[in-house]
């Protein structure tokens, strides 16, 4: 198998392919990329596969690897905790006042109990005859387990109120342990391992599953399902699966499709998780361009986007935590990555900036914007960082901008080089407002000259020759030609302008053309070059008073 992040640029190119045409003037970014202002923190482990699992609660993080679960703080940094003596950890589960943790053992067909406080084990559940126990779902003192090895899976819940739980079945086999999800009324049981992906609705408030109903993975084209979410009183449905490429939203009840977020052009969906009551949607993709975007639950809106190009997005990996999203990465040199994303729940801020398409090389170039609420409304001072990238990736700070009192900025900048530069604009956000960035590209270019020799004055029937030199910045344009218009004045009156035949120009920069004045009279010489990408306009012209 390739490498996950071989896949990933295969993914990226292919949809880079079809992204033409120039970005100028006015671009504002409605959906703000990640900074620097983001923790990842490497929690010390070599990680060569895929099952992490995280769990949120009492100002902790805690996430599953392999034959431990390794603890962190919400500010993303380690605590030093560790839980060890676990068999293959998989799926983790936290019950409502986060003082006990849940852990799927697949090594030794257990499920374990942890004390938050002590983090020690307090109770083993045997599932041997259930093997290979891998994903959760928790709700009140009922948990239920998905399991499967090579073997058919299935789905047993456990009354955790009990000393010693018996596991009791729900529904038939599975062809690998499934996707779960429980919350209200409601137990969502979705397959896995299968090009059309089922998911199966139990109503639980009777305390015993009852099947209510199956979404259909035919019919809204499931393919292998990697996670589920669910609100708080079960009646809407979030799904990340690889097919069809986008995340979508079920109501529970009717279980038909009421809403769906993104496409499949930012990567493969992978990992689902809802914030503040359910009004948004953290999606986490794998193989593409984006890992981590926010959604409005509501309109389906893009609100924020994130990416970590040299890690990928492990699937089930995303977590809320208050305002900060967290999710599990798996770096490209093997090792587990913990990722605080902050603010993201906030309240939106936008960022608006313009500067011209061009301009010559050596002249300042003017970028202005503005920093406001999502309502248009300004935030006052606020530091802006700003950062100008060369088409060559170096990336130069422009310090000492800030935001005037109604949101706006100017700066100046004289960029050294030709080519594209790209003006990053970034604000970190505040403890109210969501951070944003907006960018503006501007092509430097060389100022060109064109000259144009020739007689002063010639005979009407005999042929003149005009001669010239084009530059674009200190060198000859490659494969130029230039328009020459001529103009004739007989007694003063100004004849019609004709066109000549295009002139190329040599490579060493140097043109030369012959016209034939046929009558007496002035005759003015225009010759245009319209200029390059990376180089402006020019133009010259030469009269021959003609007897």
């Amino acid at each position: 198998m390739r490498h996950p992040l071989v896949r990933r640029l295969v993914a990226h190119c292919g949809v880079a392919g079809l992204i033409t045409g120039l970005l100028t003037g006015l671009l504002t970014v409605a959906a703000p990329a990640a900074s620097a202002a983001d923790i990842t923190t490497d929690l010390g482990v070599t990680f060569d596969s895929y099952t992490a699992d995280l769990a949120v609660g009492g100002g902790r993080v805690f996430v599953s690897a392999t034959d431990r679960i390794i603890v962190a703080g919400t500010d993303g940094n380690l605590t030093g905790g560790v839980v060890t003596g676990l068999s293959d950890v998989r799926e983790l589960a936290m019950n409502a006042d986060a003082t006990r943790l849940y852990a799927a053992l697949t090594g030794s067909n257990e499920v374990a109990e942890i004390d938050t406080a002590s983090l020690a084990v307090t109770r083993r559940i045997d599932l041997s005859a259930h093997p290979c126990p891998s994903t959760l779902a928790l709700l009140g003192e009922r948990l239920w387990v998905g399991y499967g090895c090579d073997d058919p899976g299935g789905v047993v819940g456990l009354d955790l109120s009990v000393a010693v739980p018996t596991p009791t079945a729900v529904g038939g086999e599975h062809l690998s342990a499934p996707v779960l999800a429980a919350a209200g009324d409601t137990l969502v049981v979705g397959r896995t391992g299968l090009h059309h992906a089922d998911m199966l609705v139990y109503d639980i408030g009777g305390g015993t599953p009852e099947l209510r109903g199956t979404i259909d993975g035919t019919k809204w084209r499931m393919d292998y399902l990697r996670d589920l979410a669910l609100t708080s009183d079960g009646a809407t449905l979030y799904s990340a699966a690889d097919g069809p490429g986008r995340f979508n939203r079920y109501d529970t009840r009717t279980l038909a499709v009421t809403g769906t977020y993104g496409d499949g052009w930012d990567g493969y969906p992978s990992a689902v998780a809802l914030g503040s009551d359910g009004a948004y949607v953290a999606a986490g993709r794998q193989y593409g361009s984006t890992d981590l975007t926010l959604y409005d639950a509501a309109t389906g809106a893009k609100l924020f986007a994130a990416d970590k190009p040299d890690a990928e997005l492990l699937p089930d990996g995303v977590a809320f935590s208050g305002s900060d999203v967290f999710a599990l990465l798996r770096s490209s040199a093997d090792r587990l990555l913990l990722w605080r994303v902050t603010g993201v729940a906030l309240p939106a801020s936008t960022l608006k900036v313009t500067a011209p398409a061009r301009e010559f090389i050596g002249s300042p170039v003017t970028v202005e914007g503005r920093l406001t609420r999502a309502d248009g409304k300004a935030l006052g001072l606020r530091p802006i960082a700003v950062t100008r990238r060369s088409v060559e990736g170096r990336k130069d700070p422009i310090a000492g901008v800030t935001t005037r009192k109604d949101g706006t900025f100017t700066f100046q900048d004289t960029p050294p080089e030709v080519g594209e530069v790209t003006y990053q604009v970034f604000w970190d956000g505040d403890d109210s407002y969501r951070r944003s960035d907006a960018s503006v590209t501007v092509m430097i270019r060389h100022v060109s000259t064109l000259t144009m020799d020739g007689p002063q004055s010639g005979v009407a029937g005999t042929p003149v020759t005009l001669t010239g030199v084009l530059t674009a910045g200190d060198h000859p344009p490659v494969r130029a030609t230039l328009t020459v218009q001529r103009s004739v004045y007989v007694d003063g009156v100004s004849g019609k302008s004709v066109t000549l035949p295009p002139v190329s120009v040599n490579d060493d920069g140097t043109y030369t053309f012959t016209d034939t004045p046929a009558v007496a009279g002035r005759y003015d010489y225009l010759a245009m070059w319209s200029g390059e990408a990376t180089a402006g306009p020019a133009k010259a012209t030469h009269r021959i008073m003609v007897e």
